[in-house]
């Protein structure tokens, strides 16, 4: 019978609407700087007439000194290319954090990270004028991508570009490769293939691995050492790019406080000792960190986590090292170690070494203490090449964008022209000295005008986002809490639903047309728009239509305690996301609201059975709060954390990871009838899986191989679930359940295995709690109580909480990578990328998943849930019921995303709340998918007989 899948459109529908206004807020809310396709270009010093003019008067000859001193005292002239180039080995060590190059005579106990690195030390108490060491100060975000698009364009980078981190793009953007390909020169790669991938096809050479093998300390590292040194004889290259991973790779497995970082630093110095020596006398060295570690304290003592990815100081303060057998240049004031040095300072220093301008985009200007000795003309040349390029940008970006005022971008160019106007006034080293710190200010207020105001918020795009999410949620909440029961059947037998949809099908195709016709510029954001429109005229028109019974039934009913104080607390922790330590602090405040929704519900029930189950459930939460994860700001907090990796988990981790799945797979298997050997088998998969891999002695290969399976029997069991039996939908909800548990143990892996069965223990418990909820002999009545608000609620909180109580916590820089390599590299299959991202969606959101399949069950179990009455009424309580638990998700991102849109300039917007709208959005995404599938397979499983006309 088709009415009862137009319960199905529907709940598709309202998905639709929360996905589409959730996609068009970020749009508005994450955008990144406005990319610009400009590129820098350079008059060879030869092209150049004795008038500092480009192709001016050749018949006068004169010296390239005497061509310089016309190209600075004429402002407006060409930027000429650097007549003096060194080649450059640049070496980047991934995450080498400023304290790890640091020395220390004076530690007589050196932590596993201290006074690794004493060839350093060595060379600058040895040769001063050969060697610098810097503070290399990093931009947020601190992933890999962000940072190495940063350092070859000196831009700064951006939040939204984080999620390209994954899956490196190519970059369009002019950069310190495109130049040196440009002038003529050759560039070679060696190392991390996010390189290959970002800039490809620039490469005269390239030997890039790939780079996502977090728990792989050695083969990147060991392939290029095998390279490096032959390269180095080479001459036929002008920059050589080494990028290692060792380091990063020994932090996030291990952190930096272990005896593996401490044999990866000793590699590295190894490593740096016989690369100096190796060194051509007249080529510049390079080696830098591009970001460092985290560092978080517990009640153990200090414990480093070697995370990245956010703004903290430990992650930000990488090392910079030069060396130049030849020396390098400076003066006094520059040359104390520990100076700090933005990252966007290396794009034009690099630049200016290679003989070629700054990157279009860099706002960084040139550290001359890591240039070769130069005379004053030539660094006064590459100081006004910096400003030209920057005065460009600034006109190009003030045309192109209208994020700065032009009152203050016309003062930034003016203040531009000034210190170009002075370049040719300069002739001592004393005004060289004043002039050069003149302009690094400059520079920096530039930086900082850009800092201020670079994510453009879109207002408009977030304003009507939020509209439609308040549209959606509004009318949605008078139709579940207003109309009857009786009277949903009716209404979903209707064209109600096909209206909707054939009006949304028309509204595309309007938008489609009119975009053809160019009436409109932005096609997506006009669908979205449309859409979100017609429907809420859609559900205004049928709340008008059915206002009568909704004012009846709201003038009539009367709400119990624990139903209002279940509104609250959804709205309280809705409410308390506009604070960022509420924000830091959710998991505990989360608990407190689950038990004590529940605590109400038990006494209303008033029976010692009752009060025993929420006891028991408090029991469960306790337990899972070993597991909650741990930020930076919450200080003191103890977490079984990324610091037990699966394959490395301690004995006691791997029993209670094999005892979990073996009781529940036992407990389970006699109440799902012959379903149940595809559970024990896939759970006895998942067990040897962890068994045979674990420990040095165990089979990786094995281990993944054993995984393998029990994901294939997982997907045979999951196509079995629609096979029909005729004996209702409560069985195979319980199995999608139970099957969707043992992939949240996969994915979670050893060390967190067993929260995936406290949140099914504890969804057991409040079923049971649900079950007992009476509210007199009719059965209707009992079933409209066991689908209210209450019931969707403490449900929705439940889901919400164990994001947190499986160990997870809404930062980007600690997001878990390993599941998806658990049963091997994903990447090499023609469909890896997908693999890859639902295997790590799947271990951060698969339990709200799970709930969501599981919403059926709240008004199907027990005795007197619906299986008892009609199959109609029986769907209509699971469609509402449903709809309740959705709206509940879609809530916490309008609060989330009304969070965001007040605290835009709060300096903790890129911390805190931008990341935690983006993992409730993402959340309430996996809650809808859920739903979807638990509410398809009850209307699959449940016969409507065809009423005669």
């Amino acid at each position: 019978m088709k009415e009862k899948w137009n319960y199905i459109l529907y709940l598709i529908w309202f998905a639709y609407l929360i996905v589409s206004a959730g996609l068009m807020f970020a749009h508005g809310f994450l955008l990144s700087r406005k990319s610009l396709n400009d590129v820098t270009e350079c008059v060879p010093i030869s092209d150049f007439g004795c008038d500092g003019w480009e192709k001016g008067n050749s018949t006068v000859a004169c010296t390239d000194e005497e061509k310089i001193r016309r190209i600075l005292s004429n402002p407006g002239s060409n930027i000429a290319c650097a007549p003096v180039r060194s080649r450059v080995v640049f070496i980047l060590v991934d995450a080498l954090r400023y304290d790890f190059a640091e020395y220390d005579p004076g530690i007589k106990t050196p932590l596993p990270y201290q006074n690794r690195l004493p060839v350093i030390k060595e060379i600058l108490d040895k040769w001063p004028e050969r060697g610098r060491l810097y503070r290399f100060m990093a931009d947020p975000p601190t992933t890999t991508f962000q940072r190495i698009k940063a350092l070859v364009t000196g831009s700064l980078p951006t939040f939204v570009d984080a999620s390209s981190n994954f899956a490196a793009i190519e970059l369009h953007e002019d950069n310190i490769i495109d130049q040196v390909t440009k002038g003529g020169g050759k560039a070679v790669l060696l190392g991390d293939d996010t390189w290959s991938r970002l800039i490809p096809g620039k490469w005269l050479r390239s030997h890039a691995l790939y780079s996502f093998h977090t728990w792989d300390l050695d083969t990147v590292d060991t392939e290029v050492d095998s390279k490096i040194y032959d390269e180095l004889k080479k001459n036929d290259w002008d920059i050589l790019v080494a990028h290692y991973l060792g380091v990063d790779h020994a932090g996030h497995r291990y952190g930096p406080n272990h005896q593996e970082m401490t044999r990866k630093l000793q590699e590295t110095n190894v490593r740096i000792k016989k690369i100096v020596e190796t060194l051509p006398s007249d080529v510049l060295l390079y080696i830098v960190g591009d970001h460092g570690m985290t560092e978080t304290d517990s009640q153990e003592g200090k414990i480093l986590d070697g995370d990245h990815g956010g703004e903290s100081k430990a992650e930000r303060t990488a090392a910079l090292f030069a060396y130049r057998r030849e020396g390098l240049g400076g003066d006094g004031s520059q040359l104390s170690v520990g100076t700090e040095v933005q990252q966007t300072d290396l794009a034009p220093t690099l630049s200016a070494a290679l003989g070629r301008p700054p990157p279009a985009p860099s706002l960084g200007s040139v550290w001359l203490p890591v240039l070769p000795k130069m005379t004053l003309l030539n660094t006064l040349l590459h100081i006004s090449n910096n400003l030209k390029q920057i005065r460009q940008y600034l006109i190009r970006y003030g045309e192109e964008s209208q994020q700065i005022a032009l009152d203050k971008l016309a003062h930034l160019i003016n203040s531009t022209r000034e210190q170009l106007d002075k370049a040719a006034y300069v002739e001592t080293e004393q005004d060289l000295s004043i002039f050069m710190n003149d302009v690094r200010g400059l520079i920096e207020n530039i930086r900082t005008v850009f800092r201020e105001v670079w994510v453009e918020f879109d207002s408009l795009s977030m304003l009507r986002a939020l509209l439609l999410l308040l549209l959606a949620i509004f009318f949605n909440w008078l139709i579940t809490e207003g109309l009857p029961m009786e009277q949903i059947p009716l209404i979903f037998a209707s064209s109600f639903v096909s209206s909707g949809w054939y009006a949304m099908a028309v509204c595309i195709g309007i938008c489609y047309s009119a975009f053809h016709f160019e009436l409109i510029e932005d096609l997506e954001h006009a669908i979205y728009l449309s859409t979100g429109l017609i429907s809420g005229a859609i559900m205004c028109t049928l709340v008008i239509m059915h206002w009568d019974g909704i004012s009846q039934r709201w003038y009539e009913g009367r709400s119990t305690f624990y139903e209002r104080f279940s509104r609250g607390a959804l709205t309280a922790s809705a409410a308390v996301l506009v604070s960022n330590s509420y924000i830091i602090e959710e998991g505990a405040e989360l608990s407190f609201l689950v038990l004590s929704a529940l605590g109400l519900m038990a006494w209303y029930i008033g029976t010692i059975k009752a009060l025993a189950v929420w006891v028991c459930c408090g029991v469960v939460l306790a337990v899972t709060r070993s597991y909650r994860g741990c930020r930076e700001e919450q200080g003191d907090c103890w977490t079984d954390g990324e610091s037990i990796p699966t394959g490395q988990a301690t004995r006691a981790a791997l029993v209670l990871a094999l005892g979990s799945v073996a009781a529940v797979v036992a407990v389970a298997r006699r109440h799902i009838g012959w379903r149940g050997y595809g559970v024990v088998l896939a759970g006895l998969f998942a067990c040897a899986h962890w068994a045979v891999g674990w420990g040095t002695l165990g089979s990786p290969s094995r281990s993944r191989l054993l995984a393998r399976g029990s994901w294939l029997i997982l997907i045979a069991m999951f196509a079995m679930l629609w096979r029909k039996e005729g004996k209702g939908a409560l069985l195979p909800l319980t199995v999608c359940s139970l099957l969707l548990y043992i992939g949240n143990t996969l994915v979670l892996g050893v060390s967190f295995a067993p929260t995936a069965a406290l949140a099914l223990v504890s969804g057991f418990l409040v079923l049971n709690i649900v079950s007992m909820l009476k509210s007199g002999g009719n059965s209707k009545f009992s079933l409209s109580t066991r689908c209210g608000s209450s019931v969707a609620c403490v449900w929705a909180l439940l889901a919400s909480y164990y994001f947190y109580g499986t160990g997870h916590h809404a930062t980007l820089g600690h997001v878990r990578w390993a599941p998806a390599f658990h049963a091997g590299d994903p990447n090499y299959l023609a469909i890896g990328t997908p693999v890859t991202a639902a295997l790590v969606a799947l271990d951060l959101f698969g339990i709200p998943l799970m709930f969501g399949a599981a919403v059926p069950l709240l008004a199907l179990w027990g005795r007197n849930g619906a299986s008892n009455v009609g199959p109609r009424t029986q769907l209509a309580a699971v469609f509402l019921l449903c709809l309740k638990f959705s709206m509940c998700f879609a809530i916490r991102v309008f609060a989330s995303a009304l969070s965001s849109t007040i605290h835009c300039r709060h300096l903790m917007i890129w911390g805190v709340f931008a990341p935690k709208l983006i993992f409730e959005y993402l959340t309430c995404c996996a809650a809808l998918l859920g739903t979807v599938i638990g509410a398809t397979l009850t209307t699959w499983h449940t016969s409507v007989q065809q009423r005669s006309s």
